[in-house]
């Protein structure tokens, strides 16, 4: 007689569990996410590729090479993506090329910012396939720490890029799962 009451009373919780992790995810949705304001790279950045890629690039809201997304207490911005020297240890997968960028947080706020959640999700070419980041010892694993207000820190992100790809689009996660900041997106031309 327990296991028919313990069968009905599962299915009770298992439900309940279910609308409160909806309820706590609409909750933080509707709070709104900090949206970043576009700071354009100044004419001394360098910026790879086409007018028509740059255009491009803009229209689908992505940030060029060297523009910054700008939040209420922290900048991040990303450079061109150039052509990375990959430790001759690392099997480059084929058909691939190794490119890297590098990637500036600023904290403009008042507290600490823990830099260690910062994740970076990379995609090629125009299928958007997922470019695997390299870990070779000189690049991959990420910022460590945390970065004071009024300080900055960089980080190298190294990515396999399939060959023939005309662009690599990275997007920052700050926080990582912190729901806080709307992540950003740079298209860089290759």
């Amino acid at each position: 007689m327990s296991a028919s009451i313990t069968a009905p009373r599962r299915r009770v919780l298992a439900v309940a569990g279910t609308i409160a992790a909806v309820l706590a995810l609409g909750g933080l949705t509707a709070c709104g996410a900090d949206e970043p304001k576009t700071e354009k790279a100044g004419s001394a950045a360098k910026g790879g590729g086409s007018g028509e890629e740059k255009e491009a690039a803009e229209e689908s809201g992505a940030l060029a090479p060297g523009d910054t997304a700008a939040y209420d207490d922290l900048k991040a911005t990303v450079t061109e993506a150039t052509p990375y020297a990959i430790d001759e240890m690392v099997d480059v997968p084929a058909g691939h090329k190794p490119y890297e960028v590098t990637v500036a947080l600023e904290n403009v706020g008042d507290e600490k910012f823990d830099a260690t959640m910062t994740l970076l999700l990379a995609r090629a070419g125009q299928e958007g396939n997922e470019a695997e980041e390299i870990f070779d010892g000189e690049v991959g694993g990420g910022f460590a720490g945390n970065i004071l207000p009024g300080k900055k820190g960089s980080q190298r992100f190294a990515f396999f890029v399939p060959e023939g790809a005309k662009n690599l689009d990275v997007e920052v996660v700050l926080q990582g799962f912190d729901f806080e900041k709307e992540p950003a997106t740079w298209s860089l031309p290759l």
